[in-house]
């Protein structure tokens, strides 16, 4: 593993090299950057602390001369160079609204969903692919907004094949595996991404018709993964599932407990039909594989886990079905890393009034979530890579004193875990998540402003 510095090390070394067209426009990015990194669910005004700070902010978000794209160019530059190192990576996509709050019409904003106002992001994100499903950044992202007579999202489906291309030309040299959930099961994405040689793993949501391989085979594509006879089993613990807050996603994503699930997989190829609304210019059919992954004797009155799973990737093996899975598994890493924006930025309670001015700074916000899902990450796997990859001298120093169990040379993984400890995480609780580790380096930096002040007013005596 590389050298790794601190989140908001990470953050300033993802901005640096930006090219804004003049250097005190890079330079003012540079620090408003630093000063939002510093504390990320802070308002603005408490992020920039001084009101000509706050007003230089204001003036760059409303900048002609600045947009998303150019701010995200460093941060996306690095996100190739990381995953050129790692020749193969997943690229999780997915959309997320982010909604403003208020009865004051904020300009370009439209409607989200009832009540609210706000946009949409369809979102690239780079994971690698040696099972330790390590963020490695922002390859590409699309913000848009519906107007009040857009009732349908169907005209939206092509951002999919869009941000999957996109992400594919920029990574060049890297075997990207696209990974999405039900919402990309489009026959015209999935003819697309094989007549291009893109390698992918998608989640099935239609019911497709499939040509039968022999007389004996189902018409239906879940008729036909259900009596594919299983490779293997295994027991999984599953998480406990809260209710989404609507009928809609409550019955997509049932409420669940936690428990450990015994999950059966299979896997076969198939040939999907041309569905009828599709353009004759698309193939009569399409041969692709299948994983189907299915709970075995769910607790009573539970429904069963279950995912079938549309893929370029060979399933022969239960090494190689067991990688499909694990791809698939990926996809939570940006549901992770979609949250942390909302609440480890708190960007939709950022009180900006424009279309403009939200997009860039949720340039800044995006970098910033991805440097705390990458904290996460180097808790989980740092275990003998030595902690000053992650902090600096006097940050080591304030945690041995503030931890008295840590040894004179902690490894990142024991930094990180005392670092979460500072955010009220319990060992005996697993591993700590972003929030907890956020809110940890928050205290960790202020305590080393604290000591550094105490140094600085000891050396004028």
């Amino acid at each position: 593993m590389g050298k790794k510095p601190g989140r908001r090390a990470v953050v300033r070394g993802e901005f640096a090299g930006i090219d804004l067209g003049d250097k005190r426009r890079d330079s003012r990015s540079a620090f408003i950057a630093d000063r939002l990194s510093a504390s990320p669910e802070a308002s603005l005004p408490d992020s920039m602390r001084h009101r000509a700070n706050l007003e230089s902010l204001y003036r760059h978000l409303n900048s002609e001369e600045v947009s998303m794209a150019e701010l995200l160019a460093p941060h996306r530059k690095r996100t190739v160079e990381r995953a050129q190192g790692a020749r193969v990576a997943f690229a999780a996509t997915d959309t997320t609204s982010y909604t403003f709050p208020g009865d004051s019409e904020r300009d370009g904003l439209g409607p989200v969903n009832e009540s609210d106002q706000g946009f949409l992001a369809h979102v690239t994100l780079l994971i690698s692919a040696d099972g330790t499903r390590t963020p490695l950044g922002v390859i590409d992202v699309e913000t848009w907004v519906r107007s009040e007579d857009d009732t349908k999202e169907e005209k939206e489906s092509a951002r999919w094949g869009r941000s999957m291309m996109r992400a594919a030309k920029a990574a060049d040299g890297v075997s990207l595996i696209h990974v999405a959930d039900r919402e990309s099961d489009i026959y015209e994405l999935l003819v697309t991404l094989t007549a291009k040689k893109q390698r992918f793993i998608l989640r099935a949501a239609q019911d497709r018709g499939v040509i039968p391989l022999n007389a004996e085979d189902a018409s239906r594509l879940f008729e036909a993964a259900r009596t594919s006879p299983p490779k293997y089993a295994v027991d999984v613990p599953i998480s406990a599932r809260k209710s989404k807050g609507s009928a809609k996603q409550d019955k997509a994503f049932p409420v669940r407990r936690s428990r450990t699930a015994h999950l059966s997989f299979a896997a076969l190829p198939v040939k999907l039909k041309r569905p009828r609304h599709a353009t004759g210019k698309m193939p009569a059919s399409l041969s692709l594989n299948v994983v189907h992954v299915f709970e075995l004797g769910p607790p009573v009155g539970e429904p069963p886990v279950e995912w079938l799973l549309l893929t370029s990737e060979p399933v022969n093996t239960p090494e190689e079905i067991a990688f499909v899975v694990d791809g698939y598994r990926t996809r939570w890493v940006i549901e992770e890393f979609f949250k942390a924006t909302k609440t480890g930025c708190a960007y939709e309670s950022k009180q900006l009034e424009s279309y403009d001015t939200l997009t860039n700074l949720l340039a800044y916000v995006l970098v910033i979530a991805y440097a705390l899902i990458l904290m996460r990450a180097l808790s989980r796997t740092g275990r003998e890579e030595p902690a000053d990859a992650v902090l600096s001298p006097t940050q080591t120093k304030i945690l041995r004193a503030l931890d008295k169990k840590l040894p004179d040379t902690p490894t990142v993984r024991q930094a990180l875990l005392a670092i979460a400890g500072l955010g009220g995480h319990l060992k005996n609780n697993g591993d700590p998540g972003w929030r907890t580790l956020s809110k940890g380096w928050r205290k960790l930096i202020d305590y080393e402003a604290g000591y550094e002040l105490a140094v600085a007013l000891r050396a004028k005596k």
